[in-house]
């Protein structure tokens, strides 16, 4: 009898541990049976925000979070959007005689259609920043959807009468300024949406595959648009278009989300709620959103941080390079008939780059290398590839072109993420989108120079464009090692907050 009441006793406490770890389980799952009546008060009870976290670890994503809130789904969203926007963009490169038959204009004025992106972003990006850092990542997400429909629809527009002629070309140009706004927006979204969305594990991989999908919406459109848009076809090549933009601005309006669930990390921020208690107008949100003043005082405070303006510069002459690479590698039409400049060099450059983005941001989200020592690694490496490049045209050797390329693509691609990430964390917790897209806008301004020189650089040899950005390259490369980098504010203040050595919640830029 002894015996019997032991394991009887012995099977109660097995049961009740058992029922113990279930409900252990059940709180890990986010199910509703959370033990006592307290620790769910406890959990429901939000955050005071004047008060420090609560505890280090951030809470698991609830089961009431709606199925499509998911950060790689965030990020397939805007994959599409950059995807659309990037063969949108480069539409007219590979038909530019297509283009003269059907609008009847000259060389440059079908030059000018992509072109004009380039100046719009110069102008509208560092307003394009501000208005997204003080309304959101959805505000900028369909402001660049929709202004890329409605450049695609202004194309349209004389569709009932004629698309073709000067009338034609005048409404592809008055698109195109609309799609360059939106150019603005879409390009300076991927830091954002990596410190909205991930967590300090997947930030850099996130902005790595955003750059891959730019790669990617240019190759299609160089490789593809060449099979549509003959002379007779380019009307269908703009209703196409116009479709496309249509779809896009559907998908992203109905399913991106601007806002996770729950923070990934403890240095995110969402700087529009900020903005929102500042003003309750719509008039008055949107003066401040595109306000000069503003930006002439956030553009200050950002200059001021160590290491900023120095990164800025070689990181926009570094940008400027990698798409003047794709003037010299894709359209060929214009700048060059050398058999070596070829579409099949153009696949190379792109698909070996993925490894190189997909590879930086593997090192540095894993804490294998830091993201000063990345990006210079990448950046003498493109530069020295870039010179072999050019020894190779030089030298006509086939093989030797192709093999530099790839190395190319390959330090090209793991330059822009780490460096995007590098300049989030030397500026935290400054205004996120202003503080990337003002490289860019360097990185454009090098790539209108580099463009509209080259006609007059190719003239001296055909490789000599190629030579020209090796050695820029290399001028960049120093100023990146001259910068004063190395101070990571972002992931000290994560350390910080993690081990409760700093009270309230994220600091305000």
């Amino acid at each position: 009898m002894l015996k019997e009441m032991q394991m009887s006793s012995t099977r109660s406490t097995d049961d009740k541990n058992m029922l113990d770890n279930s409900q252990c389980g059940s709180n890990d799952t986010g199910d509703t049976k959370r033990g006592t009546t307290a620790e769910r008060e406890r959990e429901n009870t939000p955050p005071r925000e004047d008060s420090p976290p609560r505890e280090n670890a951030l809470p698991n994503r609830s089961s009431s979070s709606p199925p499509c809130s998911s950060p790689w789904i965030m990020l397939g969203l805007y994959c599409i959007l950059a995807i659309m926007d990037h063969v949108i963009w480069v539409s007219f490169w590979p038909i530019v005689r297509e283009g003269q038959v059907f609008f009847g204009v000259g060389r440059v004025a079908i030059f000018m259609l992509s072109m004009i992106y380039v100046v719009m972003f110069i102008v509208c990006a560092p307003l394009a920043g501000q208005a997204v850092d003080q309304n959101g990542l959805r505000y900028g997400i369909l402001m660049g959807s929709f202004l890329n429909f409605l450049g695609s629809l202004i194309k349209v527009i004389p569709a009932p009468f004629s698309m073709n002629g000067i009338t034609g070309y005048v409404f592809n140009f008055a698109g195109n300024v609309v799609g360059g706004i939106a150019h603005s927006f879409i390009l300076i979204i991927p830091p954002t949406l990596a410190q909205n969305w991930f967590d300090s594990k997947h930030r850099v991989t996130c902005q790595a595959i955003s750059i891959i999908c730019y790669e990617i919406g240019v190759t299609v459109g160089i490789l593809v648009i060449p099979k549509i848009g003959s002379s007779d076809n380019v009307s269908l090549l703009l209703l196409m278009l116009f479709m496309g933009s249509l779809f896009v601005y559907i998908i992203e309006l109905i399913f991106f989300v601007g806002k996770p669930p729950t923070r990934p990390s403890l240095s995110s921020v969402t700087t529009s709620s900020r903005a929102n208690r500042r003003s309750t107008s719509c008039c008055s949100k949107f003066l401040r959103a595109y306000s000069f003043s503003e930006l002439t005082k956030t553009t200050y405070a950002l200059s001021r941080t160590n290491g900023y303006l120095l990164t800025l510069l070689s990181f926009g002459v570094a940008t400027g390079v990698q798409n003047a690479i794709w003037v010299v590698l894709g359209v060929n039409t214009i700048m060059s008939t050398t058999e070596f400049l070829s579409a099949n060099v153009l696949l190379i450059y792109t698909f070996v780059g993925v490894l190189g983005a997909l590879f930086s941001a593997w090192a540095i989200d894993c804490g294998r290398f830091t993201h000063r020592a990345t990006a210079l690694y990448a950046y003498l490496g493109f530069a020295a590839s870039l010179l072999l490049f050019s020894v190779c045209l030089a030298q006509k050797s086939l093989d030797g072109a192709l093999f530099s390329c790839a190395v190319m693509g390959v330090f090209s691609s793991a330059l822009t993420p780490s460096t995007f990430d590098l300049l989030m964390e030397i500026t935290y917790p400054a205004p996120q989108a202003i503080a990337t897209s003002l490289p860019l806008v360097v990185g454009q301004l090098w790539t209108l120079i580099f463009v509209w020189g080259n006609f007059f650089i190719q003239r001296k040899s055909f490789y000599a464009p190629a030579l020209f950005l090796a050695v820029t390259a290399f001028v960049g490369a120093t100023l990146y090692i001259s910068a004063d980098n190395t101070d990571y504010r972002r992931r000290d203040y994560e350390r910080d907050a993690a081990s409760g050595r700093v009270a309230g919640g994220p600091p305000s830029s």
